[in-house]
């Protein structure tokens, strides 16, 4: 499974921001933005639950308490996030100023070898 960033909600694939798309911790300690955990949700009986999409634990809420008011905020990525939303704008320019390879493409060398043998066919390579 390939997991996205860690500064955006695997669910959704947004940023987190600090209004709607909060980090929020799950009981099995995976983290996703409080809009998309709100939408997956269940009502059952005098609970809300939350099954992880990662790794399906089942987080439970109960004594009428909304997941906002029981799971913790994920402080390690809450500092991350952009305070204003010109900062956000301009995390949102950086971002996009950067050229993100996917990890396998990043073990290839851009640079030309400095000496490269060729092998010709029908002649004693010594």
């Amino acid at each position: 499974m390939v997991l996205c960033e860690d500064r955006e909600c695997g669910v959704c694939y947004q940023p987190y921001s600090r209004q709607d798309r909060i980090p929020r911790v799950l009981h099995c300690r995976h983290t996703f933005c409080a809009t998309c955990l709100e939408t997956m949700s269940l009502p059952k009986s005098d609970m809300l639950t939350v099954c992880c999409p990662l790794c399906r634990q089942t987080t439970c809420v109960g004594r009428g308490l909304s997941l906002q008011e029981a799971l913790w905020v994920n402080s390690r990525l809450w500092d991350y996030i952009p305070e204003s939303k010109e900062e956000e704008e301009e995390e949102k320019e950086r971002s996009r100023k950067m050229l993100k390879f996917p990890a396998f493409l990043r073990k290839f060398s851009l640079t030309k070898p400095q000496h490269q043998e060729s092998i010709v066919p029908g002649c004693a390579n010594v």
